[in-house]
């Protein structure tokens, strides 16, 4: 071989060795550089997962130490002292956060306090993480002034201890609500009671979104409807569906937590709450009464279970309307008729009726103060408007009826009631192909009925419009009616009765525009003909409730002391005695679905039940 031929092959043997030597550092480097990410990766996983337990574990310090929070009620006012309340908390927190702020992986931790609309740190650590986050979007209502329910936020900035893997940074963000308000508020749907045969009842396949309550439980894929001729029935259905946990206080659940006992075998979890406190029904219902009372010059109290509140408070409407009248009042010793046929009247003075008052309106009628009846009190609205700018207190008992046409014409038709009303025996409202609107609170001594058009058959029509907390001493039927939130359905009723609760033909027969359900938590998609009943229901003794030929789809929750019943199929039903197979429901949405509304801690809270205890409302994890 010449010796430049062989040159040629030792730099043709050097450069195809160069080449291999670089890919295969290449592909060394590249190996290191996957390690490196995997290595990254798996801190990351690690810091977040160790971030997510000091979270838990400081939610969970902050809720078992609000025992140590005192409230020093004023008798029966439920004003504290604010700023001696503020103080325990600043001092609290800045105890419960020190305890965490100094692991390895923690860059800052904070509590926000976003009660209103400027979000502020609560604690005094110099690093708060308040600029690292975008608080504009979650911030409440609150008067902070006057309640002391608060919302707060727990933020935790990470970093990552081995700074050679470069940074690694995520933002926890937990939020929760402090509030005196009673436990049954936290939950979707659920029952206190703790003996045998009572407590919470899923029969069928209902559908909530939300935690439940329960101390008792029973679960039964078979839903119970009565037939058409009266007699009582059941139909198999693929069971319920829980899109949250399961509270209680005793271990009577835990035989229940099997697949076979859940939609799709899809077992909630199970956890304790040993915080749950309920409330004393009639001393909250005598402080509601009697602040409604007061702030409408009247002397009457409402006192222990409120036997013999409604005659004295006739007594003292039939005395003050006897009285000699002045230039601000109108006083009536007997009945009075006030008919709006002819032309709309307008009433700018209180009025004091000795009797039965009946207002009958064809043209409008407006009332600007308030009113003031010993015995019945008749409202029917056929035309036009009738609408109360103040307070309606009657000794006796109430009827509210009205047909005015005005889906289109809410402004100039119907019946709005903007003051609070107190009634000391029944209420009926009855919505004919109407809508009838309440934006104060109710206080009923009797009983509740409020109800639609039984002829509707494709569409319900009849509505009651709701941003009030009603007490009712007696029993609350519900039938034929959609019960929506005031300002476009962004408020809602809290409604809670003292015996029992019962709704009914709800939607009957109707359908969802769609059966077919979505992922979890199998909620329908919007619908024009469905609309949900916005509102909380609550009662001291016992509630069935029927999603079989009725189809309810409740925002806010339910919950029964002694005992809460639920019967539901899914699918849908057009005719009680054709109800779909078990094998057909599959898949198919609930005709019982609630899905829990939380806004119900944050708004009316001056009216909403509360016990002497503060309460710790856990809310949603956010990882960034």
């Amino acid at each position: 071989m010449l010796k430049n031929e062989r040159g040629n092959s030792l730099i043709t043997v050097l450069l195809v060795s160069l080449v291999f030597t670089t890919l295969g550092l290449a592909i060394i480097a590249s190996s290191i550089g996957g390690a490196k990410r995997v290595e990254t990766r798996e801190s990351d996983i690690h810091i977040t997962y160790d971030a997510v337990k000091i979270i838990e574990k400081l939610t969970a310090d902050l809720a078992t130490s609000m025992g140590s929070i005192s409230l020093d009620w004023e008798d029966d006012s439920f004003k504290p002292n604010i700023s001696d309340y503020e103080t325990q908390l600043r001092n609290l927190f800045n105890e419960k956060v020190q305890q965490y702020s100094g692991e390895e992986m923690v860059e800052c931790l904070t509590i926000v306090d976003i009660s209103n609309s400027t979000p502020t740190k609560y604690v005094d650590s110099s690093n708060s993480c308040l600029e690292q986050v975008d608080h504009n979007s979650i911030h409440y209502e609150i008067d902070t002034n006057n309640d002391i329910t608060r919302a707060f936020e727990i933020v935790l900035v990470t970093k990552n201890p081995l700074e050679y893997e470069g940074k690694i940074t995520r933002i926890l963000r937990k939020r929760f609500i402090l509030s005196p308000l009673s436990s049954f508020l936290k939950y979707a749907a659920g029952s206190y009671s703790e003996e045998k045969n009572k407590g919470l009842f899923l029969n069928g396949s209902a559908n909530i979104y939300g935690n439940i309550y329960a101390n008792q439980m029973a679960i039964n894929e078979n839903a119970k409807y009565q037939e058409r001729d009266g007699d009582w029935s059941e139909q198999s259905t693929p069971m319920s569906s829980i899109n949250g946990d399961i509270f209680s206080n005793t271990s009577n659940l835990f035989p229940l937590m099997k697949e076979e006992n859940f939609y799709k075998g899809e077992v909630p979890d199970l956890k304790h709450d040993s915080q749950f406190v309920n409330i004393d029904f009639d001393k909250t219902m005598n402080v509601q009464t009697n602040k409604i009372l007061e702030d409408s010059e009247l002397s009457t109290e409402r006192i222990g279970d409120g036997t013999g509140f409604s005659e004295q408070l006739k007594n003292e409407i039939k005395s003050k309307s006897q009285e000699e009248s002045s230039s601000k009042d109108i006083k009536v010793d007997g009945d009075l008729v006030i008919n709006s046929k002819k032309n709309p009247i307008f009433i700018d003075k209180k009025v004091w009726v000795n009797g039965d008052l009946y207002l009958l309106s064809y043209n409008d009628i407006n009332l600007l103060e308030n009113v003031y009846v010993s015995g019945k009190l008749h409202i029917i609205n056929h035309d036009g408007k009738i609408e109360f700018q103040k307070n309606i207190l009657c000794a006796d008992s109430i009827n509210i009826e009205s047909n005015a046409d005005n889906k289109n014409d809410r402004a100039s038709k119907g019946l709005k009631v903007n003051g609070d009303i107190v009634t000391g025996n029944k209420l009926s409202v009855k919505a004919f192909n109407t809508a009838i609107e309440f934006n104060k609170n109710i206080i009923v001594n009797g009983s509740l009925t409020i109800s639609g058009d039984e002829s509707d058959n494709d569409h319900e029509d009849d509505e009651v419009i709701f941003d009030s907390v009603v007490y009712v001493g007696g029993k609350a039927f519900l039938s034929n009616v959609n019960i929506l939130g005031a300002e476009e359905n962004k408020k809602h009723l809290v409604l809670m009765t003292k015996k029992d609760l019962v709704i009914t033909r709800m939607n009957e027969f109707n359908n969802f525009q769609d059966t077919a359900e979505g992922e979890k938590p199998y909620l329908p998609s919007a619908d024009d003909k469905i609309k949900p009943l916005k509102a909380f229901f609550y009662t001291e003794e016992k509630a069935e409730l029927y999603g079989v030929g009725s189809l309810f789809y409740i925002n806010g929750g339910i919950f029964a002391k002694e005992q809460l019943e639920i019967n539901a199929v899914r699918g849908k039903v057009t005719d009680i005695n054709d109800l779909p197979s078990k094998s057909s429901q599959e898949d198919q949405l609930s005709r019982f679905i609630v899905e829990y509304n939380k806004n119900v801690l944050l708004e009316k809270i001056e009216a909403l039940p509360i016990v002497e205890h503060l309460q710790f409302f856990s809310d949603e994890l956010i990882i960034e």
